[in-house]
Parts: C-alpha cells; sequence; structure tokens
C-alpha cells in the first residue's frame, strides 16, 4: 500500500503556483522575430522570408493539478510517478492577427519503483503488431 502526504502536495502545488505567476508578472511581453514562413506553417520555407515581430504576453492564471502514472517497467516491477501539470495561457501576436494558446508543463515530483514477486511463468503479448496466427479462413465455410 502507498499513501501520499496530502497535506504536503498541496503545499509544494500552491508554491509552484505562486512562483509560476510571479516569473510571469516580470516577463509581460516577449518580443521575437520569425521568418514569414514559419507563421504562414509552410514546412518547405519554414525558414526563408523576412522576419516577422512576434509578441508573446501572459494572460490568465496559472493551474496547477496533480497527475499521476503507473507503468509496466519489467516482469515484476511498476513504476509510480507522480507529477504537477501547470497550465497557463498566453496571447501571440503576429501583425494582423492574435491567437491565444495553452502552455503546459509537467514537473516531476516523485518516482517510485513498485517490485513485486517474481511469477514462476511469464507470457508478454504485447496490445499492437501481433501478426494473425491462424492462416486467412473464410468465415463462409466455418459457418456451413
Amino acid at each position: 500500500m502507498m499513501q501520499s502526504n496530502t497535506i504536503m502536495m498541496n503545499k509544494i502545488a500552491s508554491d509552484v503556483a505562486l512562483q509560476i505567476q510571479d516569473e510571469l508578472k516580470q516577463v509581460k511581453t516577449t518580443t521575437s522575430y520569425i521568418p514569414i514562413g514559419t507563421a504562414l506553417k509552410s514546412p518547405i520555407l519554414a525558414k526563408y522570408g523576412p522576419k516577422l515581430k512576434v509578441s508573446i504576453e501572459p494572460i490568465g492564471t496559472v493551474s496547477v493539478d496533480f497527475k499521476t502514472d503507473f507503468e509496466s517497467s519489467g516482469i515484476n516491477q511498476t513504476r509510480h510517478r507522480i507529477y504537477l501539470q501547470a497550465k497557463t495561457q498566453v496571447k501571440v501576436v503576429i501583425p494582423l492577427t492574435t491567437s491565444t494558446k495553452e502552455i503546459k508543463a509537467q514537473i516531476p515530483i516523485s518516482e517510485t519503483i513498485i517490485v513485486g514477486d517474481v511469477p514462476s511463468s511469464y507470457v508478454n503479448i504485447p496490445k499492437e503488431g501481433v501478426s494473425n496466427i491462424l492462416p486467412n479462413i473464410d468465415m463462409k465455410d466455418v459457418t456451413k
């Protein structure tokens, strides 16, 4: 059995959200220049053309939420990960257009390997990529 310290987790989430919000207040507006081919989403012309001025402004607040993953890490091992997912909105200003984008970041908090008993036998059947083990049979012949 595993048990989380929810009081500590909530304190970490609160501290991280406040720190990110403070950093975003200091940034205010970021300006950079991108080639016009990138702005037109052309894979061939992505790095060519005159440079366009792009401004990025943080808007809104930061939301922080805990996420957890369990994944197989061997025959008798499971990896348990706890991480924070921080989200915020930014406004991207390109001449003649403006759009709002969501920015997400994952911040690892904890990772644990849970070791179990070694089984006496083990069969691994992948979910995808398994070739058909039966020969091609016409279902009309089977139902007669």
